[in-house]
């Protein structure tokens, strides 16, 4: 069921790019700063687990021990941000985890 939800995801995810809501460039830009720098170090969390609020808590702590410059926290933060519409998006459409 994770597959299947991953590839949810990265669909959604590449619609959103063909939206120029976020480009191509940037996704993939933002996906590998998620696997090298957050990856590194503990496994990947869903953000639509967390509230906005304790999300972006953690993301402020966590920019910090990754050494992320504005840039960098600014193009995950919108990733993240897709990862979390995208999930919600497909909660609403019966398409959640189980």
């Amino acid at each position: 069921m994770r597959a299947a939800w991953f590839i949810t995801v990265l669909l959604a995810l590449t619609v959103a790019a063909q939206a120029g809501v976020f480009s191509e460039k940037e996704q993939a830009a933002a996906r590998k700063l998620n696997l090298t720098k957050c990856a590194k170090c503990h496994k990947l969390y869903d953000p639509a687990n967390y509230t906005e609020q304790a999300w972006s808590d953690w993301l402020a702590r966590m920019n910090g021990k990754a050494r992320l410059n504005s840039d960098q926290a600014d193009s995950l933060a919108r990733y993240f941000d897709t990862l979390r519409a995208v999930t919600k998006a497909s909660s609403t459409n019966g398409l959640a985890r189980r």
